[in-house]
């Protein structure tokens, strides 16, 4: 047994019963020759580290360092002592230096093979998951202790030990485990150590460890081999290993089964709670059992970030949350899920405390205690970036479980979803980046919309249907929980007759008693108002209607256009509109008494009104469709009120300053005038396609398409709807609907629109790869817009032109044209064509194969977009300069810069443009070595290119396939020449030769 050097100054092991040291506790660092590992251990004598034999299995180089990142911080080498791959445990040696502290031998113990016993037990190390950013950029592994327990009886034919554990707080990489680099770390049970952490397997969740056990590591103990293991371990008697658990009470803790009554644990810390419930009556809650497993369910997985509960106003979704947030508090976990209890809860509405970053930052604050309280303060009012200061935040939140509520999260958003405070968007965009994050749960009537790639990390639970007749019956007892209307009295079968008419949504049914208390005059049953209504089949708009109709004429004017508005506007707003149809209402005194009966809704802070979303829908269907206050004249109204507000076309910087011209477009088609909308339409849909709104474009497009009657609203309808389609596939569409508009245009003698569909043609053409048709409308595309003097779209066409010879291989007549629209740009001064020529002489010098010039030329064009403020082809000349660093074997650099562009064509929503990027970057992944994720790139950038109807969709499967193949390098030989074959002539996507050269290689190797 290794004894300490008594010349070295002894510590006291800090735990007072011997237990874990945590300045004993280990960072592995391996080097091999294919790279670096990170391991955990523990300095279990003086000069002796216990670590997991794979962590330092073919090691060339090994390295531990104790108190990473903390005073008395020390790192040596270390060297290969004993190891065992098939126990799966090592032991190594150090050289302490002299003014480290010495190290008296740990305890060890075993765990009982023969009866059943749950063991507490826990292990510190350094997992992935705990993967933490420096304040200059830099990486590191926080320290992370888990407690758990082991079921003596698990594991027997292994020979292993099963510890559950909390799931790891985030899983940041799909292709290794989020415990990666926990291997190594001592378990203890109590005081003893009992094993290593060994392995961790994916299929059995993130809860779940493997450990390799020492007392089997020991077997048999008068082997020669294990009593050098035994001697390095500082055990004297290997067979005499005491069993973990039999020690005295407070040893090593038995846990026990636990209590599921409604009392909270005495041992249970109660989690902090900020904010006052969201719903009344939670109490009263009891049903939605099914959304409440599903919602706690996701809640515990760790590598869900945020649960959004979806539904229309009324089906209680802020008491389903409510709910969830009082079963936490109360030390339950909803449902059947198991979990840890949170450590805090924090309860936010858009009605009450409202939601915003401040308020989300300093609530979580508190949450942690007056001393980082404190601290968090000084760092919120420090200039720092809004990102560090959530990572200052999150950083301090730990790893602990912390659930955040944000009720009627639709009062932020945008009609598409999108949020729309910047600073949130911030907020949720670093929750999504983080390694450890709090949990979000979020009731909303507008699913929340995120990037492709964030939706893996958010669970829907979409609260469509109403409650059940049994639980809609019970809930309308209530409702009459004094027996006042009579309601109490009633036999099941006819409350559940009501329940049924309702639909069980629960607004309706608070509705439906509303209007029973509201007619103190008539005194009406239940039956009386259901049979009222009986000649409607939505008895909810019934309802509703019962309590319009006592409005006087004015008042249900005003109503009839907040129905319509759709969104919280001003007082003056409100008065305009409704100036404009009848100038003889006064509306600020009729605001105020809809504001007094509960009908309308006010923001104080930004003095607006609102009606509700349901009772909007129900207003408005009470409208009639023709007169002075109908639906048409109000919706026509509205849309003039739209387009007064409307800035014009120079003074567009982003898709919102087209905001005023979609809501007119959308009340235009209410109106029934879809000729007029699909004019508005084509005046801003390019704009919206070239600012990354494609999707909004085309839904638009979709919505008038074959509704209009007028040739030529058709026609510009037609143009811009193809302008669309070249953007987000299918391509065949766009050739489809550009012939229709150039057929068109040449009727009316439209040289204009003629221009512009023989441009969107040959485009068309161009990322179809069919070359030799592009080229002549393309041309005839750029003659026109100069006789026209439309340099925009002479820029546009020629743009394309160029890029048609680059595809040609026609790099001399491509960069021809590249000179020509910087010609332009210079007599415009005009920026965005400064770029766009950059792009063009980009692509051009990339056909040539001039690499290092193609690189120059790419930063050159991403200054000049960014400068014009208009990314449209900054992800074209990142692709570009990857190709390029491809091109001049700079693999690792070609990585980073397609990952960059293949961000940026995510942002601008072109399937075609992310298939091409996924596409390439899968050919870096394979140069790189990494074949697993080249095989899932080009997977992704297969569907992306089938979506946009780009013909190298075929390629990029095949090169998938490739990937997938190997080791088996026959198979995958024939896939690269495969995906070589269905390559077309596009220069921006890897050059077939290369493919070709990997082929050969694979097949003479």
């Amino acid at each position: 047994m290794t004894r300490p050097d008594p010349s070295r100054r002894a510590v006291a092991s800090p735990s007072a019963d011997g237990g874990l040291d945590p300045h004993r506790i280990a960072e592995v660092i391996v080097t091999t020759p294919s790279g670096g590992r990170r391991g955990s251990g523990y300095r279990v004598t003086d000069t002796a580290v216990l670590t997991a034999a794979h962590v330092v299995d073919g090691a060339g180089e090994v390295k531990v360092r104790f108190d990473a990142d903390r005073p008395g911080q020390w790192i040596v080498p270390a060297t290969v002592a004993w190891t065992d791959s098939e126990a799966d445990v090592a032991v190594l040696t150090v050289v302490p230096p002299q003014d480290a502290p010495a190290a008296a031998p740990a305890s060890f113990g075993r765990i009982t093979e023969d009866h059943h016993a749950v063991i507490a037990v826990h292990a510190a190390g350094f997992p992935l998951w705990k993967q933490r950013r420096r304040p200059d950029g830099g990486r590191f592994r926080e320290l992370h202790q888990t407690d758990g327990t082991v079921a003596a009886l698990s594991n027997l034919r292994t020979g292993t030990l099963e510890i559950t554990v909390a799931p790891a707080g985030a899983d940041p990489d799909p292709q290794a485990s989020p415990w990666a680099g926990m291997s190594g770390a001592a378990v203890w049970a109590g005081t003893r150590i009992v094993g290593v952490v060994a392995e961790h397997h994916r299929w059995e969740g993130s809860g779940r460890l493997t450990a390799a056990r020492i007392d089997h590591a020991l077997r048999p103990a008068d082997a020669p081999y294990r009593a050098e293991l035994a001697q390095l371990l500082g055990i004297d008697d290997p067979a005499a290993l005491p069993e973990a658990g039999a020690e005295p009470a407070g040893s090593a803790p038995v846990v026990p089964r636990q209590r599921h009554d409604d009392t909270r644990e005495a041992a249970r810390p109660a989690p902090r709670v900020i904010g006052l419930p969201v719903a009344h009556g939670i109490e009263l809650f009891k049903n939605r059992t099914r959304e409440l497993d599903t919602i706690g369910r996701h809640l515990a997985d760790p590598a869900v970030r945020m649960v959004t509960v979806t539904g229309r106003r009324g089906m209680g979704k802020s008491a389903l949350a409510a709910k969830v947030m009082d079963l936490l508090d109360r030390g339950e976990w909803p449902g059947h899920a198991q979990a840890p209890p949170p450590a805090g809860l924090v309860n936010l509405s858009t009605r009450t405390s409202g939601i915003s970053l401040e308020r989300l930052y300093f609530d979580c604050a508190q949450l942690l205690g007056p001393d980082r309280l404190g601290r968090l303060r000084d760092v919120w009012a420090a200039p720092l970036p809004v990102r560090d200061k959530l990572d200052e935040l999150f950083a301090a939140m730990g790893d602990r479980l912390y659930v955040i509520l944000m009720d009627n999260f639709e009062d932020l958003l945008h009609d598409d979803g999108r949020v729309q405070d910047e600073e949130l968007s911030v907020f949720l965009d670093c929750l999504f980046r983080a390694r450890s994050t709090p949990r979000l749960l979020v009731t909303t009537q507008v699913p929340v919309r995120l990037a492709p790639e964030l939706r893996r990390f958010v669970a829907q639970v979409d609260l469509s249907e109403g409650l059940r007749p049994a639980e809609s019956a019970a809930l309308l007892r209530e409702l009459d929980r004094d027996g006042g209307l009579g309601i109490a009295e009633l036999s099941d079968e006819e409350l559940l007759r009501a329940a049924v008419r309702v639909h069980g949504v629960p607004r309706a049914l608070e509705l439906l008693v509303g209007a029973m208390a509201d007619d103190a005059l008539d005194l009406p049953s239940l039956q009386d108002v259901l049979e009222n209504y009986a000649q409607r089949r939505d008895v909810v708009a019934g309802l509703a209607q019962d309590r319009y109709r006592r409005l006087d004429p004015g008042s249900r004017a005003v109503l009839g256009v907040l129905a319509a508005l759709r969104t919280p506007v001003s007082r003056e707003t409100v008065a305009t509109i409704v100036g404009g149809l009848d100038p003889a209402l006064d509306v600020p005194p009729i605001l105020s008494h809809l504001v007094r009966v509960h009908l309308l809704s006010v923001d104080r802070p930004s003095r607006t009104f609102a009606l509700h979303p349901m009772d909007a829908d129900l207003a408005y269907g009470e409208m009639p469709a023709h007169g002075a206050m109908g639906r048409r004249a109000v919706e026509r109204r509205i849309a003039d009120w739209y387009a007064n507000l409307a800035p014009p076309r120079s003074a567009w910087r982003s898709v919102d300053d087209v905001q005023p011209y979609r809501r007119q477009f959308d009340h235009l088609v209410r109106a029934g005038d879809v000729d007029d909308a699909a004019m508005v339409l084509s005046g801003i849909s390019e704009w919206m396609v070239w600012h990354g709104s494609v999707l909004g474009a085309l839904s638009m497009h979709l919505t008038v398409d074959g509704r209009i009657g007028d040739d030529r609203a058709r026609l510009a309808h037609v143009g811009a709807f193809g302008h669309a389609r070249l953007t987000a596939g299918p391509m065949e569409h766009a050739v489809a609907l550009f012939t229709e508009a150039a057929d068109l245009a040449q009727r009316l003698g439209d040289r204009r629109a003629l221009q512009n569909a023989l441009f969107g043609l040959g485009d068309a053409h161009r990322q179809l790869g069919r070359l030799d048709a592009s080229v002549e409308p393309l041309a005839r595309a750029a003659d026109l817009a100069h006789q026209l003097g439309d340099t925009e779209h002479e820029v546009h066409a020629i743009l394309s032109l160029s890029l048609t010879h680059s595809y040609l291989r026609e790099g001399e007549k491509a960069l021809a044209q590249a000179d020509r629209l910087s010609a332009l740009g210079r007599a415009s001064g005009d920026l965005l064509t400064e770029a766009r020529a950059g792009n063009a002489r980009t692509v051009a010098l990339l056909t040539l194969g001039r690499w290092e010039e193609t690189i120059a030329s790419g930063d050159l064009t991403i200054r000049a977009y960014r400068a014009a403020g208009i990314p449209e082809g900054i992800n074209n000349a990142l692709n570009a300069q990857g190709l390029a660093l491809l091109g001049l074997e700079r693999t690792a650099e070609a990585v980073t810069m397609l990952e960059e562009a293949l961000d940026e064509a995510s942002r601008t929503e072109n399937p075609r443009a992310e298939g091409v990027c996924l596409c390439n970057l899968a050919w870096a992944y394979w140069c790189d070595g990494r074949y697993e994720r080249a095989a899932e790139s080009a997977e992704r950038a297969s569907v992306s290119l089938r979506i946009a109807g780009a013909e190298e969709a075929t390629a990029a499967q095949a090169l998938a396939d490739a990937a997938r193949s190997l080791p088996d390098r026959t198979t995958a030989a024939a896939a690269l020449t495969r995906a070589a074959e269905a390559l077309g002539g596009n220069v921006e996507v890897v050059d077939r030769a290369w493919l070709l050269t990997h082929a050969r290689r694979l097949r003479d190797a």
